[in-house]
Order: structure tokens, then sequence, then C-alpha cells
């Protein structure tokens, strides 16, 4: 099951949040040997304290095995922070209608399940449930940094991925994209959801019924100094 945690429901999916920390500490921390901000045996940033939105993929014990952020770039968002030059000096991606990706994580001991071309069942559900909240809440794009090889997984899908601008960081290839939500997304959207629904013997429901946070403007002078930080 996929829930979108907003800012003001966060006392009610506690538990869930805080597996997401936990699972963010897991993956970023422990595994990666990131630079990232550990707080006991959780990961969050100061990203974390302003408006944005949790999207968690729970199993039926309510353990939360996939997850990622969503930040509206009217506000201060982690490539602000931690990807100077990442994107054309020309592009200014802050929109109300352009919403960040990040902080994407999987449990790949609880989530093991994949399909055929290497995607992550868990992957393919978040990016589902994702296309229908910003359908829902007038979101018109996605901009978002993961490695490359995710990259390409889009490309085998035929997502709308417009790249941007790529980097190698401590030995990783990433790239920072555009992702549209138009007729050609939905377009592939419905083939994942078939591929999906080949792959399990009933389809995992992908949808929230939440609506996004009002988008402010928010930059304030008590935001750490930019660090490098790589982020999936």
């Amino acid at each position: 099951m996929i829930i979108h945690v907003e800012m003001h429901d966060r006392a009610d999916h506690a538990r869930e949040v805080a597996g997401y920390y936990r699972l963010r500490r897991t993956v970023f921390h422990d595994r990666l040997g990131w630079d990232v901000e550990v707080q006991g045996d959780e990961e969050r940033d100061c990203l974390d304290d302003m408006p944005c939105t949790y999207a968690l993929s729970v199993d039926e014990n309510g353990q939360v095995n996939a997850g990622i952020r969503l930040i509206p770039t009217t506000q201060t968002t982690l490539l602000d922070l931690a990807f100077d030059g990442l994107v054309p000096e020309d592009f200014d991606f802050h929109s109300p209608t352009i919403w960040e990706l990040s902080r994407f994580c999987v449990d790949s001991a609880a989530a093991a399940e994949r399909l055929p071309v290497g995607l992550g069942m868990a992957t393919l559900e978040l990016s589902l449930a994702n296309l229908d909240y910003a359908l829902r809440n007038g979101i018109t794009h996605y901009i978002i940094v993961t490695e490359r090889r995710m990259y390409e997984l889009t490309r085998v899908f035929s997502l709308g991925f417009e790249l941007l601008g790529s980097r190698t960081i401590d030995g990783c290839d990433v790239v920072c994209g555009l992702i549209s939500i138009d007729e050609r997304a939905r377009a592939a959207s419905e083939r994942l959801r078939c591929v999906m629904q080949a792959q399990r013997t009933s389809c995992t429901d992908a949808t929230s019924r939440v609506r996004a946070p009002e988008a402010s403007r928010s930059d304030p002078e008590t935001l750490a100094a930019k660090t490098r930080s790589p982020q999936a």
C-alpha cells in the first residue's frame, strides 16, 4: 500500500514516518556512507522540518519498505542546498507546479520483488502513486537527481524525462532531470500498470486520497550551509 503523508498529519502516521527516517539512515549513511545528517537511528535534514510530503510504501504489518520525499520548489530544495551547477544557470525550476523528488530509498530485503527489466515493484508503485498525486494536485513536473541507471530505466518505459545535467559524485554517476506530467506520462503509466498486473495476480493499490499542502516560499536564513550530499 502507498500512503502520502503531509506535514499536518504526520502525528497520525508517526510510526510510518519514523520508519522512513530509519530506512534513510540505513541506506544513505550506513550502506552508502554519504555525508548526511543523522539523529540517533534516523536520517533527517532541515528540509524535513519544512512543508513536504512523504510517499511511503507500507506492507501489511505497517513496515515501511520504500519511500520518497516530495518538496514544492517554491521553497528551498535539496537541489538548492547540495547540487550547485547541476541545473543549467538559465533554467529556473522554482515554480508552484514543479516539485522536487528526493531521498528515495528502498529496503532491498523487504522489497525484493522486481520486474524482468530490473525495476523494483516498490519503485514502480511509488512512481504510479506520485503520478496520480501530481494529476490531483496540479503538479506539471517533477525534478529529480538520481543515479544514471535509474534514468536509463525511465527510457525503457518511455517516460518524459528531460535530461538537464549530469555529474560524477563520489564515484557515482548522477543525473538531474525534469519529468513532465502530461499525456506521454499518462500513457507510460498505463503500460506500467499493465506490466505490474501481469507480474501479480492482483495489483496493489498505488493511490492516495490526500490533497497537497499549500506551497509557500520559505527560505529561512537559519538553513545550514550548502554541503555536498548525494541523494537518489
